[in-house]
């Protein structure tokens, strides 16, 4: 994979685990805390709805979330050691619950970031996103984990398309095109985004071919920066398929 193309480069580095030895070697330095401050950006939403689903309350939740990762960069142990290996989302799920028990556990803690370094993480919103989202069908918070981890997966995987398609001009292609992205074989939306685009429906259907490859791709390469071996890849998008499968 090309790491110079915005639309198949994943938000972590080709080597994967990388950011999480910057923090296992040196929490404090400028590496450790950017990418940090990725993977903050990346999955603090899915850990605070398992935190939500979990029984916590809001500000609780947030806490959580927030003291998982000042903690890491810290440069807190907490089972940095471990992180060779597996997925990434297990791993930081795996902490949060670590964290969830350490926190019950030192009632005596300062909270909300109390002496803690500070993040550029934004969890203002986070309560008005979960209240206003359809109500989950999954009661266990681990379930609600793993199915708000493939979104937020597929969403940034979609944003970084679209921005690759910015690039050279043509977002507009990608705004016509990209419902076909989600309903697949079922999408008849041909004839409009040809009238809408000035394009006949077999060029429409050229650039629908061409999206839909370029999407697997950046898919492959998100997903190929979350998981230990290349080998893994496959299986968790088999896993993605099967999470949404009807």
């Amino acid at each position: 994979m090309n790491s110079s193309d915005p639309g198949s480069t994943s938000v972590f580095p080709a080597t994967r685990w990388t950011l999480i030895g910057h923090l296992r070697d040196d929490a404090h330095s400028h590496a450790a805390r950017h990418a940090l401050e990725q993977l903050c950006s990346a999955y603090w939403y899915p850990l605070y709805v398992y935190a939500r689903k979990f029984g916590l309350n809001e500000d609780d939740a947030r806490d959580a979330v927030q003291d998982l990762f000042a903690r890491m960069i810290e440069g807190n142990s907490m089972a940095l050691a471990q992180a060779c290996k597996g997925r990434l989302r297990n791993f930081l799920l795996t902490s949060l619950k670590n964290s969830m028990a350490h926190e019950r556990e030192r009632q005596s803690a300062v909270k909300r970031g109390g002496g803690a370094a500070v993040l550029s993480l934004d969890m203002t919103d986070a309560e008005g996103r979960y209240v206003t989202e359809p109500a989950s069908t999954e009661a266990d918070p681990e379930q609600a984990f793993e199915k708000k981890w493939a979104l937020e997966l597929l969403q940034r995987t979609r944003d970084r398309l679209r921005a690759s398609y910015a690039l050279d001009g043509r977002e507009a292609i990608y705004d016509h095109l990209a419902p076909a992205l989600s309903e697949g074989e079922r999408w008849q939306g041909h004839a409009q985004a040809a009238l809408a685009l000035g394009m006949n429906e077999g060029a429409v259907k050229v650039a629908l071919f061409r999206l839909r490859k370029r999407f697997a791709e950046a898919l492959k390469g998100e997903v190929a920066a979350t998981v230990e071996e290349d080998g893994d890849v496959r299986e968790e998008l088999g896993y993605l398929a099967r999470l949404f499968s009807v």
